[in-house]
């Protein structure tokens, strides 16, 4: 069984200290935030089952806004969180739920989503599931397909060229809810 799934959050992260260059952890307090979870969770037959769609209440961070902010691409406010959020232990219990009953997660860029739900779960004291947590990537897939990206330029095609790939329209890219759609 699968669960997809998508985040969008405060920004993108730091890999690496500009001062040292050391690596710097997915829980460092200068890494992004989890503004909104969406999954969809498919069964062994490969039917969906539920669609979970959470944003999360700011517990002492801000959705940044202004040009080329996490805010200005996803279009998620701290007010609109605050008004409709759910506290993130709500959402990383669900979270840890699938992944220990078995669900395969499948993101748009493993990599990062995966991270993202590893430094919140960090965050909390929680025990990260890195191990615990198979996982696809579906960007890395889209190679497999010929994907290439627009503009012709290196590196992994972005989900709009996937899409474009196979036809398909995401409808509200950059929510988490288009994304996990789309993907």
């Amino acid at each position: 069984k699968y669960c997809i799934f998508d985040t969008e959050t405060t920004g993108l992260f730091l890999f690496k200290d500009p001062d040292t260059g050391a690596p710097i952890p997915a829980d460092d307090p200068r890494q992004p935030r989890l503004a909104h979870f969406n999954a969809i969770l498919i069964n062994e037959e490969l039917e969906e089952e539920d669609e979970i769609d959470l944003f999360v209440k700011p517990d002492g961070w801000e959705m940044p806004q202004g040009e080329d902010s996490a805010g200005s691409v996803n279009g998620l406010t701290t007010q609109f969180l605050q008004e409709n959020g759910t506290p993130i232990d709500a959402v990383l219990d669900l979270y840890s739920n699938l992944v220990q009953s078995g669900y395969i997660v499948v993101a748009y860029n493993a990599q990062f989503d995966c991270k993202m739900m590893r430094g919140e779960l960090r965050r909390a004291g929680r025990p990260d599931l890195f191990d615990a947590t198979p996982n696809i990537c579906a960007m890395r897939a889209a190679m497999a397909l010929g994907v290439k990206k627009a503009g012709g330029g290196r590196g992994f095609p972005k989900l709009t060229d996937c899409a474009a790939h196979l036809g398909l329209v995401i409808d509200d890219a950059h929510s988490a809810k288009g994304d996990t759609r789309a993907t």
